[in-house]
Parts: structure tokens; C-alpha cells; sequence
């Protein structure tokens, strides 16, 4: 959603897989350009609540957001004492964030940066760690921790097909969006993920002793050390207790690079050869030895255990028809709808859209291809032409529909995209609040440069019904407030 600016070749090879590569001078839309690092007070935007943690970093806040009226998380870090160098790499993380797009990985809004603080505001998740999910429910078996597993691992395998390691895959990173039972899983936590290139290998001890790879410990070490630590969690999510344990760090280490994998203990008598074969895959000590994230993904354990559930076939079948039939009638009413679905609505306006995404994305790449598609329509008897459907959706034209993309189209509208979201966003749009958008206000607004592309000229020419070289919120509304 809204990335209106050239793309360097630089940019384009930072990711691994040809189908995430954007043309070079297009008007694409993704919703990490909608992303902004604003100097501006936060706290005219924001009412501060509760602190739900603590780190090295400083502290995570849960905050109302007064035009949305919904509740965010705030990471505050301190940079009063910081060098600028430091403080382009806490941003890091941020850059990270906004090249993923995943059902299963936590949302970015916005960012503030002030003289002695960086505010990072993402998506709240109030449902607790995955751990004491677990413990609290009264039966637990194996078809739910591959429920959850495989939620995770494509979670990751989408970081990786970015370019992106995440370094500290633990319980805590793991959070669910609420308490309801239905809540999406969500991966947190990106201030340790690095690009990675596939032919250097990295350095430096990141993460936390119980998770981490034996090559992280002597540094040297590429992607693989993800699949380490989900090899942990899934081991500890079936037995209760980690693989390699110990009452110091030095004897976690030591029993890591050394000591057998085992599943002496009497839990393991009830689970599954084909689990342990599994872990017994990922926890593999030579890292050229142990399997690729899509090879996890591809596990006939993971894949058969996972799919104890029945979709929902009508909900699937009225959704899927909104997806056939969405059509946007201009380039702005397209970037507007994706800056709602990205930036306005909570998460759990999309916990059933996210499942029934999750159903049709059979390899778990967080994107929809067009066989995918194909096969959902011929499941589900739906009416209705995929290539048409991704010629409308594709807004960044790699002949996928990522998440996103998705939700725009699949979303109740008449909720979604009402007068009131509208008016929303061409305030938030108008920053200089004189009650028109300027060709600068449209470029700022969509991630781009007035002075850098023509997209811009062309929306203004479109939606400027009077001439006066600027958007009023009639003008906007009428390009932006019909749908089908």
C-alpha cells in the first residue's frame, strides 16, 4: 500500500525470492510506506496507559489512539544520551517491519522520534505468550501445538523469503492479538533481526541461551539458527521442559554444543514418532545438515497435525466472493482503502479473514497464487475469473495477493470504508488542516516524493473535479467513498 517512489536496485535485491522483486519506477502500494517517523508530540495523538514490560531497551506502554479510538503498544526507548549512528540502528528494527506482511507477524503504525525519545507504535496483543496459553487450557495435544507450530513457521519462512532473520525466536516474542480462543498468533519483537545474504554467514552472540543454535554461540552463523530455536519451542510445547537444560548459562551452552538430543523422559511416550523425527530435524547441531524453513513448513507432521479443523465453509465461501468482487475505481480510492486496512483497524476485525487467508495459502509463503486461488474456487464452487481477481487486487503487481492486499479486498466495507473512516483519513492526510490535500500533502500521505513521479499529478488531475489544483473533502469523498 502506498509506495509511490522509485525503488533502487538495491532495494529490489534485499529480498531472497524473485516474487517479493517490485518493478523499478512503479506506483506500488505496500503498507510499510504508510509507515512514518514523525517529530511531532506523541502525546497529541496518544493517551499512555498501562506498562506491560520492560527491557534494555526501556519500556512498552499500551496507549489509546484519540483519532481511531483504538489501543496500540508504544515501545519508548531512551536516546537522550545516543549518537545518531545508535539511533539509526533501534530504527532498524523499524525498517524491518515495514517489508513484512504476514498474518503472524505483529503490525507497525507508526514511529515518533523526539530529542530524547524513539516511540515505535504497533498493533496491541493483549492474549498473553503462547506458553501460558498452553498451560491454561485443560487438554493439550499434539494436532494443537501443530496448529500453533505451523503458524509460527510460516511466520518465519516469510521473514526468510524477505531477507530476514529474526535471531530470537522464543515463547515471550510469541503473543496472541486477545483472549478469545480464535486470537491470531503473532510473532514480536524485531530489535535483534538483521537482512541477511545468503552467502555470508553472520556473527556476534544474539538471543536468549535456552534458544539459541550451537553456531550462534561460536559466531558463525546464517538463517538457520530460526529453525534451531522453533525446534525448541515446539520440543518444550510437547514435553513441558527444554531440550538442553541447566542451572547456569555455561552448562546450557556446553550441554547445546555437546550433549545428545533425548526423549528419555516419560512425557515422550505418548508423542508421535513422526514429532520427534521432526524435532530431531530441526534440532540438528551442524547447521548445513539441518533443514530450510520451507522444508519445515512441508512436514508431513506438521501438515497432517495442523489440519484437525473444518473451515467454516459458508464463511469461507461469503468471503472469498467479496475477494471476486472487489473493484476500486481509482488509483487514490485503492491507496485510501489500504491505508485503513493498514493503519485504522484493529486486529480483530481480521481474525476470521486471517484464517481463511491461512486456508488458502496451502506453502505458507504469506502470499495467494493463483493456483492457490484456483483450487480455493473449485472447493468452494465460487463463480468468478482469478486472473481477473488478481489484475484488480495485485496492487504491487508481482502476480500475487499478499495479506494486505487480501484484507482490503475482503473486508466489510460498508464498515471499513465508511464516511467516517474517510473523513478520517483526509484529516489525517491534511497537514496543514486548511481543509485541501496539496500535491505534497498526496505524496507525504503515500510514501512518496511530490517531486519524484507523476502518479501524483495524476491522482491530483483525477479527483480535482474544480480546478484549483488541490483536493477538498467533497472532491475526496466522491473518489474515495463508493464501492462495490
Amino acid at each position: 500500500m502506498g509506495c509511490c517512489h522509485p525503488i533502487k536496485d538495491s532495494e529490489l535485491n534485499s529480498t531472497q525470492d524473485p516474487k517479493y522483486q517490485r518493478p523499478i519506477r512503479s506506483f506500488i502500494l505496500t503498507p510499510g510506506d504508510f509507515v512514518k517517523i514523525n517529530t511531532g508530540t506523541i502525546s497529541a495523538n496518544y493517551v499512555f496507559k498501562d506498562v506491560l514490560g520492560y527491557g534494555g531497551f526501556g519500556e512498552v506502554r499500551k496507549a489509546h489512539h484519540k483519532l481511531t479510538k483504538s489501543d496500540r503498544a508504544i515501545k519508548s526507548i531512551d536516546i537522550s544520551q545516543s549518537q545518531e549512528e545508535e539511533i539509526q540502528k533501534l530504527l532498524k528494527e523499524v525498517s524491518i517491519l515495514k517489508i513484512l506482511d504476514h498474518p503472524n507477524i505483529i503490525r507497525i503504525f507508526e514511529v515518533y522520534r523526539s530529542q530524547t525519545k524513539l516511540h515505535i507504535v504497533t498493533e496491541l496483543c493483549t492474549g498473553g505468550e503462547l506458553f501460558d496459553r498452553i498451560t491454561s487450557m485443560k487438554k493439550f495435544s499434539e494436532n494443537q501445538a501443530a496448529k500453533y507450530m505451523i503458524d509460527i513457521v510460516s511466520a518465519v519462512m516469510h521473514c526468510h523469503q524477505r531477507g530476514v532473520v529474526h535471531r530470537d525466536l522464543k515463547p515471550e516474542n510469541l503473543l496472541f492479538t486477545s483472549s478469545e480462543e480464535g486470537s491470531k498468533l503473532k510473532l514480536i519483537d524485531f530489535g535483534t533481526s538483521v537482512i541477511f545474504e545468503k552467502a555470508r554467514k553472520m556473527t556476534g552472540i544474539i538471543g536468549t541461551y535456552y534458544y539459541m543454535a550451537p553456531e550462534v554461540i561460536t559466531g558463525d552463523y546464517d538463517e538457520k539458527c530460526d529453525v534451531w530455536s522453533l525446534g525448541v519451542i515446539l520440543y518444550i510445547m510437547l514435553s513441558g521442559t527444554p531440550p538442553f537444560n541447566g542451572r547456569s548459562d555455561d552448562e546450557i551452552v556446553s550441554k547445546i554444543q555437546n550433549a545428545p538430543l533425548s526423549f528419555n523422559s516419560p512425557t515422550w511416550k505418548n508423542i508421535s514418532s513422526e514429532a520427534k523425527t521432526l524435532i530431531m530435524k530441526m534440532l540438528k547441531k551442524i547447521s548445513i545438515t539441518r533443514p530450510a524453513i520451507e522444508e519445515i513448513f512441508s512436514d508431513p507432521w506438521l501438515q497432517s497435525r495442523s489440519q484437525n479443523e473444518v473451515p467454516d465453509i459458508e464463511l469461507e465461501t461469503a468471503s472469498l466472493n467479496s475477494l471476486g468482487h472487489f473493484k476500486t475505481e481509482s488509483t487514490l480510492q485503492h491507496a485510501v482503502f489500504s491505508y485503513i486496512v493498514a493503519q485504522m483497524m484493529d486486529s480483530a476485525c481480521f481474525t476470521k479473514l486471517g484464517q481463511i487467508f491461512t486456508d488458502i495459502d496451502k506453502n505458507g509463503d504469506g502470499l495467494l497464487s493463483k493456483e492457490e486461488l484456483e483450487e480455493a474456487v473449485v472447493k468452494f464452487d465460487l463463480h468468478f475469473n482469478v486472473d481477473e481477481i488478481i489484475r484488480r487486487c495485485d496492487s504491487d503487481k508481482n502476480g500475487f495477493i499478499n495479506y494486505t492486499e487480501f484484507l482490503t479486498a475482503t473486508v466489510e466495507a460498508s464498515q471499513a470504508y465508511s464516511r467516517e473512516r474517510v473523513r478520517e483519513v483526509f484529516d489525517i492526510f491534511d497537514k496543514n488542516k486548511d481543509g485541501k490535500l496539496s500535491l505534497g500533502e498526496i505524496a507525504n500521505a503515500l510514501g512518496g516524493s511530490s517531486q519524484n513521479d507523476t502518479v501524483f499529478k495524476q491522482i491530483l488531475k483525477e479527483s480535482d473535479t474544480n480546478g484549483d489544483g488541490e483536493i477538498d473533502f467533497d472532491e475526496f469523498l466522491a473518489h474515495v467513498g463508493k464501492y462495490k
